[in-house]
């Protein structure tokens, strides 16, 4: 094999792409839409939420804030994780406040046939006080918006 000034270039984005592969194929995050199967209703209600459009008020805040880390970490799941959100091109299934925000990743859970034990039952208020600042969100009501999260179906 003849090695080239372009060989360690080509090398680099091989090794980048299988990452990023790496992280979609064997990444524990799988997006709400593998919770539709088991829990219809609940995906149902989460649609009608603001969380489930999260994305899209960060990005009608302007491209400034899509590129702040500390912004984009409460718009998507699992941001700056293994097998979490990347970007729009690669893990757009990942973008909004989705289920394995509040209850963690979620292809145990799944590839268990729904093993309960597998997931966070409750998310805590520190959990939601994590995006939910008082600097972000003064008026935070977590008893109030808890029974609200999974849209107007408790």
């Amino acid at each position: 094999m003849r090695l080239t000034l372009w060989t360690p270039v080509l090398l680099g984005a091989l090794l980048c792409l299988s990452t990023v592969a790496r992280a979609e194929i064997l990444g524990d995050y799988l997006g709400y839409t593998a919770c539709t199967e088991c829990h219809a209703e609940i995906v149902e209600g989460w649609q009608t939420t603001p969380h489930a459009h999260a994305f899209e008020t960060l990005k009608q805040q302007g491209e400034e804030k899509q590129g702040i880390p500390g912004c984009v970490k409460c718009h998507v799941v699992a941001y700056e994780e293994d097998g979490g959100f990347i970007d729009m091109d690669l893990t757009p299934e990942l973008k909004d406040v989705q289920c394995e925000n509040c209850h963690g990743p979620g292809r145990a859970h799944v590839e268990t046939g729904g093993d309960p034990d597998l997931l966070k039952k409750q998310p805590d208020e520190a959990s939601c006080r994590q995006c939910h600042t008082e600097g972000q969100d003064k008026n935070f009501d977590y008893e109030t918006k808890r029974r609200l999260v999974h849209g107007a179906t408790p």
